[in-house]
């Protein structure tokens, strides 16, 4: 697999910067190294990322090896209320550094362990990571789980991210400037209709393999995320069957009359859940999130500027 196209970027005023913010460890800016990660096969199971590989020696290495001192396992369900989330913490997690936060949004028939598959293929070390699951089960057993699209479920999504982003901020070091919502097929759809309902919550968006949401009050909040000018980046394997061109010419009209910063990335692939892309997706996060918010709060979070003294 090689990349299709370059990338078509549009909507920024800025360059991409090399130099990034990384978190106090060696080697933090490095690519995921996949040295105990195993490739599967297409498993049918509601944990399975669609083939691209299995966690469990990964998994299994990490909890052993590493010891979060001071921090709850992170790979322990949570209870009561949480439940609906599974947690990635980076290696040599430094509880006084500030990371950012990547929600991650599953593809339908898989929950939210997903992201314990996903995270160490960005990177094992850059951001910290939570898992929601969608709302509706679609298997007897409840191991599987879909995205559904009615404005009850897409409150309910809305409602769990929110909350899986409070519980990663009194858990663990977050960044309130650095929450980038991303998601796979379905999940990428819904992370972006939950951007743009409330885009001054996120420093951006990603999607691998989902259209631009439509219906159901998608675009309620305009002028705000006009003004925001939403980050996203999109991945697409052109030879997949979801892939169509016209489709995406349509969306890039959507997401240029909004005035989002977009970046476009192709991938010659039947699947955008492939290593090449999801190392991309750290690149991105990188150059459009961590680098251009140095020095720079979130609205709601704001202080009021101050003078440095003369002397």
């Amino acid at each position: 697999m090689s990349r299709f196209h370059s990338s078509a970027i549009w909507g920024s005023s800025q360059a991409k910067e090399t130099s990034h913010d990384t978190p106090p460890t060696p080697d933090s800016g490095d690519p995921p190294q996949h040295d105990s990660v195993a490739p599967s096969g297409n498993a049918p199971s509601g944990n399975d990322t669609g083939g691209l590989f299995h966690p469990s020696s990964w998994h299994e290495a990490l909890t052993e090896s590493d010891q979060f001192s001071g921090v709850e396992n992170p790979f322990a369900p949570s209870k009561g209320v949480g439940a609906q989330t599974a947690f990635f913490l980076p290696l040599h997690y430094e509880a006084n550094y500030e990371y950012p936060l990547v929600i991650w949004l599953h593809s339908d028939g898989f929950n939210e362990n997903q992201v314990t598959q996903v995270m160490p293929h960005i990177s094992l070390r850059n951001y910290l990571a939570v898992g929601v699951r969608a709302s509706c089960a679609t298997d007897s057993s409840g191991h599987c789980y879909e995205w559904r699209t009615r404005p009850g479920a897409i409150q309910t999504a809305y409602e769990n991210v929110l909350h899986a982003v409070d519980q990663a901020v009194e858990r663990f070091s977050v960044n309130p400037s650095r929450i980038v919502l991303a998601g796979y097929q379905s999940g990428g759809a819904m992370a972006m209709r939950i951007a743009l309902r409330d885009p001054a919550r996120f420093a951006g968006v990603v999607s691998l393999g989902a259209r631009m949401p439509r219906g159901c009050r998608s675009l309620a909040n305009l002028s705000e995320v006009r003004s925001r000018r939403l980050p996203m980046l999109w991945q697409w394997a052109t030879e997949s069957s979801d892939f169509d061109a016209a489709e995406l010419d349509q969306d890039m009209r959507s997401a240029m009359m909004i005035h989002a910063q977009l970046e476009i990335r192709q991938y010659r692939d039947d699947d955008e859940m492939n290593t090449v892309a999801l190392a991309d997706v750290n690149e991105w996060i990188m150059n459009n999130v961590v680098s251009r918010s140095n020095g720079r709060s979130k609205d709601s979070w704001a202080t009021s500027p101050t003078q440095f003294s003369s002397n």
